[in-house]
């Protein structure tokens, strides 16, 4: 297998066979709670691919350089890539304040909670250590490898999350029955959609 076909599997199977929301049901809460909107889910979707990238990036480095080699990986990995992604919402919120005030009042309480989505913490740790999340194409990552396969769960989230956004919008014109409104009607179109992207998985012959 060359270089660029495993990369190209990495990417593809971050993206839509392993994604991490409708496959591996990892992030639900941004994803019910924000994409309410597109514009919104847009945001989030490209501030998550920002802080997951940087995140993964910085704690591979920090492990390999730092933790590993000290001896102390297996105890503060968590620590310390919670502290780096902490850091890194920070200033991005810092940022998207400054140039779209209206988007971060839209994105609320779901902006700094980034420091708590379980979908940028799993991306790290399974960049870093893979298996963490069970992958079938689990190996030791190297940092290019690292970085594709976050930058195709970053993706997969936020395709899932703009597509979804798209239909609660159109839902909301939608003549559904009145209890089936809002957060019902929501989890039975995410369980279709889950089963739609379940035949991704022959794309790498599974």
């Amino acid at each position: 297998m060359n270089e660029a076909y495993r990369f190209f599997l990495l990417f593809l199977g971050a993206l839509l066979v392993y994604n991490i929301i409708l496959i591996r049901f990892i992030a639900l809460c941004p994803f019910m709670g924000v994409s309410t909107q597109v514009e919104t889910s847009i945001g989030m979707a490209m501030s998550v691919l920002f802080v997951m990238t940087m995140a993964t990036s910085v704690s591979w480095i920090s492990w390999n350089y730092i933790l590993k080699p000290l001896g102390v990986g297996e105890f503060l990995y968590i620590p310390v890539f919670i502290l780096i992604i902490a850091s890194l919402v920070q200033f991005v919120e810092m940022v998207i304040k400054k140039i779209s005030p209206p988007l971060y009042r839209a994105m609320g309480i779901y902006l700094p909670l980034i420091t708590t989505n379980c979908a940028v913490l799993a991306a790290a740790t399974e960049a870093v250590k893979p298996g963490f999340l069970k992958l079938n194409i689990a190996y030791h990552f190297s940092l290019p490898e690292a970085i594709i396969y976050t930058i195709g769960v970053a993706l997969g989230f936020g395709l899932v999350i703009v597509m979804f956004a798209c239909i609660r919008e159109r839902l909301e014109t939608s003549p559904v029955p009145h209890s089936f409104r809002g957060a019902p009607i929501g989890f039975i179109v995410a369980a279709l959609l889950s089963l739609a992207f379940m035949g991704f998985a022959n794309l790498l012959g599974l």
